[in-house]
């Protein structure tokens, strides 16, 4: 909550016009300007995330979760050794571009709706377009991850990349381990991400919040574990 300095009236935590006196409590962002936020998201994520929450668009969530579905796509069909299954290597690198973003909207959704109910569980106040542009705002490391080092694993192993004949960490064991490290950190940062995002835009505790990125991670693992056998 938001107290006004003019009646003390306590309003909503991204209110910009006091409910009774009708005061201006803080400025309202138009327009988000990307750079700007994602080095916000480096360098002080919580105060990035507030911007967010504060701004009327929420410009890039539709480019972002594009982007996030390619990773997507791109983690499946890595995970699922499809290479070996699929000879045609601009297929697999195609079904990625097309692919991608249909299920990075369509994942970014469901992942903030379970949020937003889990949150509202915990005593979340947030609402779903705050909850949904600080998910995929989040997953920005994971966008990193896909634009600087999906290339250069593309170019070290091309169409092995994908394949379990031979698997990749035996053509080049050191260039497969550091590449991968660099991916999972990605998610790492995102999930870090994930919980101040959650602390600024549900107003939960950094503890409630660990808590429910938790639950995400365990249901979104449970997910990818299912891929295994479909």
């Amino acid at each position: 909550m938001i107290a006004c300095t003019v009646c003390g009236t306590h309003n909503e935590e991204f209110a910009v016009i006091c409910v009774s006196c009708k005061s201006f409590l803080q400025m309202k962002v138009d327009n988000l300007n990307l750079f700007e936020t994602l080095w916000g998201l480096m360098e002080t994520p919580r105060a990035a995330f507030r911007r967010i929450a504060l701004a009327r668009h929420k410009n890039y969530v539709m480019l972002l979760s594009s982007l996030l579905g390619m990773a997507i796509v791109y983690s499946v069909i890595w995970f699922k050794s499809l290479g070996a299954r699929v000879p045609d290597f601009a297929l697999l690198v195609g079904a990625g571009l097309v692919l991608g973003p249909f299920a990075g909207v369509l994942f970014t959704f469901l992942f903030s709706l379970i949020v937003l109910v889990v949150g509202r569980l915990l005593g979340g106040s947030g609402s779903y377009r705050n909850v949904r542009a600080a998910t995929v705002y989040a997953s920005v490391p994971i966008v990193y991850s896909l634009v600087l080092v999906f290339p250069i694993e593309i170019a070290v192993f091309g169409p092995y990349f994908f394949s379990d004949n031979p698997p990749p960490l035996v053509i080049n064991p050191v260039a497969y381990i550091v590449l991968l490290g660099f991916d999972v950190a990605a998610i790492v940062w995102s999930l870090v991400l994930l919980i101040e995002g959650t602390v600024v835009v549900n107003g939960l505790s950094r503890g409630k919040a660990a808590v429910l990125t938790a639950i995400m991670l365990s249901l979104t693992s449970l997910a990818v574990y299912g891929l295994r056998f479909a």
